[in-house]
Formats: C-alpha cells, structure tokens, sequence
C-alpha cells in the first residue's frame, strides 16, 4: 500500500476519540481530509461554475495500487477499461476487448446501457467490499483507513491546491468531483 507515499505530507495519525476508542485521522497539508471522500464547501452564489469530474476515482485508485495483485488487478482493469470505452461510445472498440465477450450486447442502445449500469455496479462493489470489516478475498487486512477513498482524497486536494496556486478559485469538492467559479479553457486543460 505504498501508493499512499506519492502524496508527500500525507501522515495516518491514530489517537482517541471523545468516546474512548481508537481514532484514525487522515492528516494531509494541514488537514483532516476523513474517511471517505474529501469535502470542502465556500458557500455563496458563484457564475460560470465549471464542475469537473474524475471519471471512475475508485476503480482507477483500485488499479494504480495493484490493489488486487498482479493476477487480479489487470483483470479489473480490462472491465474498466470496458467501461470507459462505452461511455465514450467506442462500441467498435469493446467489440475486440475482453476476447469479444461482449459483442453479442452491444447491437441494441438499450443493452449497452443496462452492460454499462452492470458494470459499472460491479466495479464500485469491488471497491466498496475493499473495506469492508468482515473478511473476504477483496479486502487486505492492513487496509485500515479507506485506502481506496482516501488516494481519492488525496487526488482531489492536491489538485485543488493546484488550482489555487494558478490563481483560481475552487468553491467545492466532493469525493471525485471540483468546482471552479469563472473558469477558463486553461484551467479546465490543467485540471
């Protein structure tokens, strides 16, 4: 899990809550950035808002830490890719992925999009079992702390300080997406 070590300042600090019990706080440039995803609100009334979104932040997280090994994880990342390929409408593209498993699905609209739903349950159960706190093949015992949110977190906060430090302003994030106010074409070819 040493993916975590590519956002330098990232410090896990375990201490006791209020209650008592054993607290994890994940510490990052000064913040706690929590459990799950990152979330930072300016409340106001802002214009020409540009929300921007990380596409599929936690099965990608899942497949930059090798999250699954190397037997399993470039599996996953071949039905991710599936994925993403479909929402971009590359339907010639996923005929020839996966040894054109999924060829027969994808003549009729309505079944790329139930295959795209499927999938896309599919990917995001696999990172929410991740953490789970019963034992099963897809979580890792040392996975105390949400790791796969948690780079998630980490990804967005230092890709808001980023912003900042271009001179814009960011008024919102929440666990894969950003918000910036009176956003230009650079800073959406930045980000």
């Amino acid at each position: 899990m040493q993916i975590i070590n590519h956002f330098p300042g990232y410090e896990m600090v375990i201490g006791e809550g209020a209650d008592g019990k054993r607290k994890i706080r994940n510490m990052y440039r000064g913040i706690d950035v929590g459990m799950g995803g990152y979330v930072y609100a300016e409340h106001g009334v802002y214009s020409n808002v540009a929300l921007l979104d990380v596409a599929s932040m936690h099965p990608t997280s899942l497949v930059l830490m090798n999250y699954f090994g190397d037997r399993y994880t470039p599996v996953f990342k071949e039905i991710l890719d599936v994925r993403v390929a479909l929402e971009h409408g590359e339907i010639d593209r996923v005929r020839t992925m996966m040894g054109g498993r999924l060829a027969k699905y994808l003549d009729d609209p309505k079944s790329i999009k139930m295959l795209v739903g499927a999938i896309k349950l599919a990917l995001n159960s696999q990172y929410g079992l991740s953490s789970s706190r019963f034992d099963l093949p897809q979580r890792d015992v040392r996975n105390v702390n949400n790791i796969v949110a948690l780079r998630g977190a980490l990804f967005i906060k230092t890709l808001q300080d980023a912003i900042v430090d271009k001179g814009y302003s960011v008024v919102h994030c929440k666990t894969d997406s950003i918000k910036i106010p009176n956003a230009d074409q650079a800073i959406i070819d930045f980000c």
